[in-house]
C-alpha cells in the first residue's frame, strides 16, 4: 500500500521520534551524541526551526520537540538522517523505517511532550540541562507555547524598526551598532529566534550579509 501523506504545517509544533533499524546502536557512545547535536545545531541554523527539547540518552532512538517557524518538517528530517548516516557509516540501514511525527496541537500538548524527554542528567545529550552557560544548542525554552499565535516579528519593515529602537535605547547610530560585530552577530541570534526572518531578510537587515554568512554566524 502507497504510504499515507503526512500531514505537517510550516507553523506547527511536532514531537518527533527516531528509532534505530538494529543494525548497530543508533548512538554508539557520546561521540556520537556529540556529533548528532552538532548536526542538530547545523540544521537549526539552515533552516530556523525553534527546538524546544530534546533527548538522546538512549542508544537507540532520539525525541524531538520543534517548533517549524516556517520550515519544511520532512526537509529538516531528511537533512538531519542523512548526514548523520553518512556519519554511522552503517552497511545495512541505520533507522528503523521513517521517523515519527505527532503534531501537537495546544500549549498543553507541547509542554507534556517536553516533560516526557526531559530526564535529569549532567550531560548536554537532554535539553534538561537548558540553563547551563555552556549548552552547545540554542533552545527555546519556554513556559506557555501557544501554536496559535504568533506574535513575534513577522516582516522586515517591523525587524528595522525594532533595531532603529535598539540604537536609540543604546544612545547610537545603527551604523555604528552593525560596525561592531560582536554587537551584530548577538543581534543576528536573537532576531532569529524572535522573528520569523529569512537568512535573505536577516542578511539584509544587517546590512547586506550573504545567507551564507548569516548563517555561518547563527552556526558559530
Amino acid at each position: 500500500m502507497p504510504r499515507k501523506a503526512r500531514e505537517k504545517s510550516e507553523y506547527g509544533f511536532y514531537h518527533v521520534r527516531q528509532v534505530g533499524g538494529g543494525s548497530r546502536p543508533l548512538f554508539r557512545d557520546d561521540a556520537d551524541r556529540a556529533y548528532f547535536l552538532d548536526a542538530l545545531k547545523k540544521a537549526q541554523a539552515r533552516y530556523g526551526f525553534r527546538l524546544h527539547a530534546y533527548c538522546l540518552l538512549a542508544d537507540d532512538e532520539y525525541h524531538l520537540v520543534l517548533d517549524m517557524n516556517g520550515a519544511d518538517l520532512s526537509s529538516v528530517m531528511k537533512s538531519l538522517n542523512i548526514g548523520y548516516a553518512l556519519h554511522a557509516r552503517c552497511d545495512e540501514p541505520l533507522f528503523r523505517d521513517r521517523y515519527r511525527s505527532r503534531a501537537l496541537a495546544t500549549p498543553e500538548e507541547v509542554l507534556a511532550a517536553m516533560r516526557g524527554i526531559h530526564r535529569p542528567t549532567d550531560t548536554h545529550f537532554n535539553s534538561f540541562c537548558h540553563d547551563d552557560p555552556d549548552h552547545p544548542i540554542a533552545l527555546d525554552w519556554i513556559a506557555t507555547p501557544d501554536p496559535a499565535r504568533r506574535d513575534c516579528i513577522r516582516t522586515l519593515p517591523e525587524a528595522r524598526e525594532r533595531l532603529a529602537r535598539i540604537a536609540r535605547e543604546g544612545s547610537v547610530d545603527e551604523a555604528s551598532l552593525l560596525s561592531d560585530r560582536a554587537c551584530r552577530n548577538r543581534l543576528i541570534h536573537d532576531f532569529r529566534l524572535t522573528t520569523t526572518l529569512s537568512l535573505k531578510e536577516l542578511g539584509e537587515l544587517f546590512g547586506g550579509l550573504t545567507e551564507s554568512s548569516v548563517s555561518k554566524i547563527l552556526n558559530r
